[in-house]
């Protein structure tokens, strides 16, 4: 389980997060939903180890990120939404140099590569250069290589921002694949993405919790649909 525990965060007058507190159970997806500019990334940025919290803590299987870094981030992966890649690595050369960095699989890497490939349809690509790739395709690859680290928290900045309507149904059935061995959290802003693959909503405003709900709760703040629920959620 991953607990977020009184997370909060300035920088300089700005305050991007007031003490936020949620929980992440193996197999769900979680929606962190808010306006631009919400803290959803600050958020994310903090669970994933890349910025420090002036406050509270993040554990993972009651590993404690701030007194044992290395070991949480060992369980984790982070994937931004402007993702990097090398653009002139194949997709095969950037999976396999991920695996690399790492110990796990020492003589294994090829069939762990084969076995990432096809739960994410990436076998017809593999020996493309990323540079080539479409966007919904260089997503898939940034999940990928963060699951050739055995992670099993993945965490998804606008994972679908600039996909197509054909490319974002593809990837909500990638994720709903992943979400059966995973913690999950998509940090996005697009009420299509919630109805589409969130099991829950944990909903911030200004760098405050509003709601930590399933999503059939969240549906039921409105009788018509989820973004009058967004907005009704946040004048409150």
């Amino acid at each position: 389980m991953l607990v977020v525990q009184n997370v909060a965060k300035k920088f300089g007058s700005l305050v991007a997060l007031k003490g936020v507190s949620f929980k992440v159970k193996n197999g769900e997806i979680v929606a962190l939903l808010g306006k631009n500019g919400a803290g959803k990334s600050t958020l994310l940025k903090i669970i994933s180890g890349y910025t420090e919290p002036d406050s509270g803590f993040v554990a993972f299987d009651n590993i404690n990120l701030q007194t044992n870094r290395l070991e949480f981030l060992n369980k984790s992966a982070y994937v931004p939404e402007n993702i990097a890649i090398y653009q002139d690595m194949t997709v095969f050369e950037f999976l396999k140099f991920n695996a690399e960095m790492r110990s796990d699989y020492f003589g294994e890497i090829d069939r762990k590569i084969i076995g990432i490939s096809d739960l994410l349809d990436l076998n017809n690509v593999l020996l493309q250069k990323c540079k080539t790739l479409s966007k919904g395709y260089k997503k898939r690859v940034a999940i990928a290589a963060a699951l050739m680290i055995n992670s099993s928290l993945l965490l998804l900045d606008e994972p679908t921002e600039g996909l197509d309507p054909v490319q974002k149904r593809e990837f909500y059935k990638i994720l709903k694949k992943l979400s059966k061995n995973h913690h999950i959290i998509i940090s996005t802003h697009l009420m299509e993405d919630v109805e589409a693959i969130a099991d829950r909503v944990v909903m911030i405003d200004k760098g405050s919790l509003l709601h930590d709900l399933s999503l059939e709760k969240f549906k039921a703040i409105s009788k018509t649909n989820l973004m009058d629920a967004f907005n009704l959620a946040v004048k409150e």
